[in-house]
């Protein structure tokens, strides 16, 4: 049988070449176009020289505090200028960055923090009302991080817990600190942190190699000019670092940065900065096309909106191709660090209903049985695996890298697809657990264990039901120890230990939870009962 023609083998040639690291992009851009925007934030534009200059004096602020090769440093930080010249900055010394989700509680904080361990800790001290002080005093006197250094990040309020760093580290006056001759030999270049089955967050370590072939692949196929995009994910998130950040210094574009989603923000940018290039999450785009302020907005400009995290429904792909000139789709995962699939920019949105495109040709995939990692027909269902030098380079936990991998060496995503007629991919479900809430991961084991921890919860379960504006959105079970009144309590409960995006949308009080022949609770007769009461 004839496999049909991959369309994504004609795109080999790109705007900038293959680099050995991130930050080389920085200075070829620096050198090709210094004036060119690269950074936008309110009211400030940095030309790509600028931001060379920024990122020079931050390297130089984080070897004055001794940051060295292989280090680690984390930042908590909402996606801005600061951000991008910090995680910038990292890379020239040689760092691994780790982003932290201002949406952390202290007990994320403290589990991801405890386990990387890095040399530095740098925050803002304050983010939408919320005042870092308390939580990261506490975490820093943690037995693990007696070592790490934490500071605070800009303007800080009396009396302060840590000393500032970022005021002269990131002032583009300072004179930059001599740096190393050598190259860094450090090749990773971010730890993410993303939950398992087993409830507990590990650290995906993702190298400058799988970054630039991700942000590579993503500029050849989706070439715009001038590229001009949006960046308003979590600095923790790969869709933060490596689709929007890499891909844009790879194609010398400009980024706005924007603190906080909103609807009317971005909207307010994709007009006011002429952006060219949208790439967010379906339930983003369904929140932004939803808002009134979307019908007066000068979409003229917008060459391509790219959807990825999550399933776009027909009704919004339609809204879509009325804003922008054309469309396109991939299916990534933050183990995957760039796209396993993607599609080709197209004007025609029926072609996208049921696809993520077709498999990178330059990588290694497959859609194979997952009991028996046996190959599956085209037209049948199968589970996603991966084996190539563009992925992560595997897990900190020796642990969590074994229980990840099949028996032959292939990464188990967990996401089952099939190989359409086309030779595209569809996805089919996930044979794990785990599913997207509004572009995130949410692993139903880790809010258990939270929703179990509290005193008057027997038994828990949590299943996801479809959303239409965030695509999934779990449900949680539980069966209390007499008090009905505690139910009140559980959501504000999880408000006070778990991400937003992981809080179940409701609680369901039952008197007990089905149960399989085999004694696991039974989450399909669940699923059934969540989608009947919604």
């Amino acid at each position: 049988m004839t496999r049909p023609r991959n369309p994504l083998t004609q795109y080999t040639l790109g705007t900038a070449p293959a680099l050995d690291r991130i930050e080389h992009y920085l200075s070829y851009w620096t050198d090709k176009t210094p004036a060119a925007d690269a950074a936008i934030e309110a009211e400030r534009c940095l030309s790509y020289a600028a931001l060379a200059q920024r990122v020079a004096a931050a390297a130089g602020g984080l070897t004055a505090k001794g940051v060295r090769d292989g280090d680690v440093i984390a930042v908590l930080a909402p996606p801005s200028i600061d951000f991008l010249v910090l995680f910038l900055a990292a890379q020239q010394v040689g760092a691994s960055w780790l982003g932290l989700n201002p949406k952390y509680t202290r007990h994320e904080l403290a589990d991801v923090l405890s386990d990387a361990r890095p040399k530095l800790v740098l925050s803002r001290q304050t983010l939408a009302e919320r005042h870092y002080g308390a939580d990261l005093a506490a975490v820093a006197a943690l037995p693990e991080l007696l070592e790490s250094q934490f500071f605070w990040l800009g303007q800080v309020q009396a009396p302060s817990d840590f000393a500032v760093f970022a005021a002269p580290a990131l002032d583009a006056r300072r004179e930059p600190e001599p740096q190393p001759a050598t190259q860094p030999q450090n090749a990773v270049a971010a730890l993410v942190y993303t939950s398992g089955s087993t409830g507990k967050p590990k650290a995906a370590c993702l190298s400058h190699r799988a970054l630039i072939k991700g942000a590579l692949m993503r500029a050849r196929v989706w070439k715009v000019e001038p590229f001009r995009t949006i960046n308003n994910l979590p600095i923790n998130h790969i869709g933060c670092l490596g689709d929007i950040v890499c891909t844009c210094l790879v194609s010398g574009g400009a980024q706005v940065f924007l603190e906080k989603f909103s609807a009317s923000g971005t909207l307010e940018a994709i007009e006011r900065h002429r952006l060219t290039y949208w790439y967010q999450a379906p339930a983003m785009f369904q929140m932004c096309l939803d808002a009134p302020q979307a019908a007066s907005t000068n979409w003229s400009h917008l060459q391509a909106a790219i959807w990825s995290g999550g399933r776009a429904s027909e009704a919004l792909i339609a809204k879509l191709a009325r804003v922008a000139s054309k469309l396109a789709v991939d299916y990534s995962m933050t183990e995957s660090v760039g796209a396993i699939t993607l599609s080709e920019l197209t004007s025609d949105p029926a072609s996208l209903h049921q696809s993520v495109g077709w498999p990178d040709p330059e990588r290694g995939l497959r859609i194979a049985d997952p009991d028996t990692q046996a190959l599956v027909a085209p037209g049948e269902v199968g589970e996603v695996q991966i084996k190539d030098p563009w992925m992560f380079d595997g897990y900190r936990s020796t642990q969590a890298v074994c229980a990840a991998f099949s028996s032959d060496g292939w990464f188990k995503t967990g996401d089952l697809a099939v190989e359409n007629t086309d030779g595209s991919w569809r996805i089919a479900g996930r044979c794990k657990e785990m599913f997207k809430s509004g572009g995130y991961n949410v692993y139903p084991r880790e809010v258990e264990q939270v929703i179990e921890s509290h005193p008057e919860v027997r038994q828990v379960a949590l299943v996801d039901v479809p959303d239409p504006l965030f695509g999934e959105v779990g449900v949680a079970f539980v069966v209390l120890n007499g008090n009905a009144a505690e139910l009140q309590s559980l959501l504000p409960y999880c408000r006070e230990r778990l991400a937003n995006y992981k809080i179940p949308k409701r609680v369901v009080m039952v008197d007990a939870l089905p149960m399989l022949p085999i004694g696991k609770v039974d989450k399909a007769a669940l699923k059934a009962l969540a989608r009947e009461a919604a």
